[in-house]
């Protein structure tokens, strides 16, 4: 017979694995080196988007907004002023960006947890009161998809307001 205490270390190990597994999923991103390839991504660039770039090896950098892109150069609106800048001689750049994706990856999996380890607390306190039957527990975990949804919600809100800096060569 399985008693409680095996049932509960089983899923509680299932819980941290799946935890690590999913939050441990960060990819490497190769960053443009050719002349052709960063021309490329400054060509994707939309009018708009917040940028940062830095020119022929200077520690500085120039924060504005894209106003507009062309195959020679891009100009951004920085202190009330345009300001033009050379395609080939900008040696890093970056754009803000929003963190909604990590705020749903984070939210989804603080929900699921969440809600999955009620759940399985609220069974085993039922299933302790009234008949053990230890196959309600496998409910638990579809009951947690319900925090992951109402998670990732959340999380896709609050990463709606959080912008970071992406670097994109």
């Amino acid at each position: 017979m399985v008693t409680c205490k095996v049932i509960l270390r089983t899923v509680s190990l299932s819980l941290i694995v799946i935890l690590l597994v999913s939050c441990s999923s960060n990819t490497l991103v190769q960053l443009p080196s050719t002349p052709e390839q960063k021309l490329s991504v400054i060509l994707s660039l939309d009018p708009g988007n917040t940028i940062q770039y830095s020119t022929n090896g200077s520690d500085n950098l120039v924060e504005g907004v894209l106003q507009e892109v062309t195959e020679d150069s891009l100009y951004i609106w920085c202190n009330d002023t345009e300001i033009g800048a050379a395609s080939n001689e900008i040696d890093s750049l970056w754009i803000r960006q929003r963190s909604v994706r990590s705020g749903i990856k984070t939210g989804a999996i603080i929900g699921w947890s969440a809600v999955t380890g009620y759940a399985i607390l609220a069974i085993l306190y039922i299933d302790a009161t009234g008949d053990r039957s230890y196959s309600n527990l496998l409910l638990a975990p579809l009951i947690g998809v319900v925090g992951a949804v109402g998670g990732g919600g959340i999380g896709a809100c609050a990463g709606a307001a959080i912008t970071k800096w992406e670097r994109l060569f």
